[in-house]
């Protein structure tokens, strides 16, 4: 496992940024009036601070949360474990699946695996459109490779810059439904999924559309579960953050309450993720150094004693592609 040893950088933000940062968090479509209103600072102070948090890189933008259930598509997650090979082929491997239609996710770890990804697909055949061709063209360089097939997601508010008062949790549970949405709301779901404070009039301007219209078809989109919030990407290696990825397979399945509970309770877990396959449960934490990190595992361990029958830690290490819609373009 890597060394956790980040800078300080946090230090570099002041409340006013915090509390920004944990608002936008909580609605990244909230205005810069509303959110003057509610931290007692002019219009023009926030839009700055805003404007200064995405050029200094604390902030890579923001996004809607899609339950893309809704639409009548899967994420199936694939763990994989390269054989020795060159560094070009690695590159060359981790392009190969950048490239590839529905990729929702894509990072390089470093623990058991080398890599994993997310593959929105509407069934398995879909997957296996996907995973046939790409293991003979690179199978002999796998050495290992785990599926797992997503549940429920939790996503959970930023806590680890400002604890405020607020938790909130945009949860959806994977049931499969017939959403039909037509080419106006995939326009601005495409729009929404990177770029979750474009304004009304923007959105209307790119799609050939009115502001009217395209309020009207959000609030449809929210109201029936399509969109269910809107969040920032914090740009954790500039604040000084490591990305860790705890995956669990548990032996009381009574246990993931306790467990859910648990992590969150450290105030520095974002995501929460149910499985069906080789892990039930994974957390996905945002930490300082590798003293906090051996305090929540210790922690965990302790607390949970029988209730698990494995876990592994995976650091997120770059990046690649992060789509959390299947209509946003790479």
């Amino acid at each position: 496992m890597v060394e956790l040893i980040k800078p300080n950088i946090l230090d570099e933000l002041d409340i006013l940024d915090r509390r920004i940062m944990y608002e936008l968090d909580l609605n990244a479509r909230v205005s810069a009036s509303q959110l003057a209103k509610k931290l007692r600072k002019s219009k023009e102070t926030i839009n700055f601070r805003i404007n200064r948090l995405l050029s200094e890189k604390y902030l890579k933008g923001f996004y809607a949360v899609f339950n893309i259930s809704r639409l009548g598509w899967f994420y199936y997650k694939l763990y994989i474990k390269f054989n020795p090979i060159p560094p070009e082929k690695e590159k060359e491997i981790i392009e190969y699946i950048r490239d590839q239609n529905h990729i929702a996710y894509l990072a390089s770890t470093e623990g058991r695996y080398d890599c994993i990804f997310l593959l929105m697909a509407r069934d398995s055949t879909g997957m296996l459109d996907f995973l046939y061709p790409f293991m003979t063209k690179y199978g002999e360089h796998i050495r290992e490779k785990d599926l797992v097939t997503f549940l429920t997601v939790r996503r959970l508010n930023e806590r680890f810059l400002y604890a405020g008062e607020k938790r909130q949790e945009l949860y959806y549970p994977f049931e499969i439904g017939t959403y039909k949405p037509d080419k106006l709301d995939e326009k601005i779901l495409e729009i929404l999924a990177s770029e979750a404070r474009a304004s009304l009039t923007e959105i209307a301007k790119r799609i050939g559309s009115n502001p009217k219209v395209v309020k009207y078809r959000i609030k449809k989109l929210e109201k029936d579960g399509v969109i269910l919030g809107y969040a920032s990407a914090p740009n954790f290696d500039k604040l000084g953050l490591q990305f860790i990825q705890i995956n669990m397979a548990l032996n009381d399945p009574a246990a993931k309450a306790s467990i859910i509970e648990y992590f969150d309770s450290t105030n520095k877990c974002l995501f929460v993720l149910d499985y069906l396959g080789k892990y039930d449960l994974a957390v996905e934490i945002h930490l300082k150094n590798h003293d906090e990190l051996n305090s929540i595992l210790d922690g965990f361990r302790k607390r949970f004693v029988g209730k698990y029958s494995d876990y592994d830690v995976a650091t997120i290490t770059k990046e690649y592609v992060v789509i959390w819609g299947p209509f946003a373009k790479k």
